[in-house]
């Protein structure tokens, strides 16, 4: 039976992932500062086991058998960097660090997720992997995902790796950030969505076409690769807000607030690499992805909130 290791398991991302691989018949080993959220909303399962472990400084060795298959989500978010570069740096490359030598000479390859943020903002669009530019982060998260990307492609060279660069993501559980704040927090108590700026444009990505991104990650023979996770579509994010208002039957008006600095203007990616080698192939829309997320918000039993100190 195929196993896979997943670090930051208990977090958005993570969520999803564990529930996708268990459903392929995976084995998954799920390791996070906190489980109790997880243990939560997917039970006890045969295939599934559950451990409190830090990825600064814990000896994951102890988790990782020959031949395993790690999926490592674990990181320090983009938001919180701003105020912490240090915690970024420790977390987000330290971590990875660890994580590779948790990995060394016995995982079958680490899957990483990475991020549109290694990108300048003026970056040519659509955005491929190695275009003219180049990556050229911002800000601190990007650079501390950038220099994890690079120890992940350097380190000893004994682990196979696969780099996904995930774009904007929002689903079920994420309750922060476009879409998810005005889903969760805004329109269900009859407060204006907040919009800041207005005329940018960017790569909405439901979670379920990540985490499908993510099994095919597990699986290539493609290795040692990186890979824009996207959906090659740009959405302006006013209509963005205009989906969620129509779709959730809703005549309020969202409140337009000055832009802020760190918004790209066009995020826009190419995923033909991702397209051609991968085999992956978003099925979800913008449209599709709201009302997928409106026909299960009624039933679950927990929402994932902007974290305090880490989000996976």
């Amino acid at each position: 039976m195929k196993r896979v290791i997943c670090t930051g398991a208990n977090g958005f991302i993570g969520t999803h992932t564990v529930k996708a691989l268990l459903d392929k018949g995976y084995e998954v080993t799920a390791l996070d500062l906190n489980i109790e959220r997880l243990r939560e909303l997917l039970g006890h399962h045969p295939r599934l086991n559950f451990f409190k472990a830090n990825i600064v400084s814990d000896d994951l060795s102890n988790f990782i058998q020959e031949g395993d298959k790690v999926l490592h989500l674990a990181a320090v978010a983009h938001f919180i960097t701003r105020k912490d570069a240090l915690k970024a740096v420790q977390v987000n490359v330290g971590g990875t660090i660890n994580v590779l030598e948790g990995c060394n000479k016995k995982a079958e390859r680490i899957v990483f997720s990475s991020t549109g943020s290694v990108y300048a903002s003026n970056v040519a669009v659509p955005i491929r992997e190695n275009g003219e530019l180049g990556p050229r982060p911002e800000n601190y998260y990007g650079w501390s995902k950038l220099q994890a990307e690079r120890w992940i492609q350097n380190y000893k060279k004994l682990t196979p790796h696969v780099i996904l660069r995930y774009g904007y993501i929002y689903g079920i559980l994420k309750s922060w950030g476009a879409i998810g704040d005005w889903m969760y927090n805004k329109i269900p108590k009859g407060e204006a969505p907040l919009i800041y700026g207005g005329q940018q444009t960017n790569d909405f990505t439901y979670v379920k076409d990540i985490v499908e991104a993510n099994l095919l990650a597990l699986e290539t023979p493609y290795i040692n690769e990186t890979f824009n996770i996207g959906t090659g579509r740009a959405v302006n994010i006013r209509d963005a807000c205009e989906a969620c208002l129509s779709l959730s039957g809703s005549t309020l008006n969202a409140k337009i607030e000055p832009s802020r600095s760190f918004d790209y203007p066009i995020f826009l990616y190419d995923i033909a690499k991702a397209r051609t080698l991968l085999r992956y192939s978003p099925k979800w829309t913008l449209r599709e992805g709201i009302s997928d997320m409106l026909k299960e918000m009624p039933t679950q039993k927990e929402v994932i909130n902007a974290p305090k100190l880490l989000v996976h």
